[in-house]
């Protein structure tokens, strides 16, 4: 097992006020790759970022398999 990547998603109301947010959890240890991951479920109103490293021991400890994710 290897790092992951913390993304975040947000969402972008349809009709307008604030943005929604949410914290993913992606056991894939490339940034682009981790993004594609969460990106391939998402809406159109949804933009997805990396935001940094999640460590192995996360990883495991969230009982994520390669490739796999959950949002916090």
């Amino acid at each position: 097992m290897a790092n992951g990547q913390v993304v975040l998603v947000t969402t972008e109301p349809r009709g307008g006020g604030t943005a929604l947010r949410t914290v993913y959890f992606v056991a894939e240890g490339d940034p682009a790759k981790a993004e594609a991951i969460v990106a391939a479920i998402m809406a159109p109103n949804e933009s997805v970022e990396a935001l940094g490293t999640l460590p192995e021991a996360a990883v495991k400890a969230l009982g994520l398999k390669p490739g796999d994710f959950t949002h916090g």
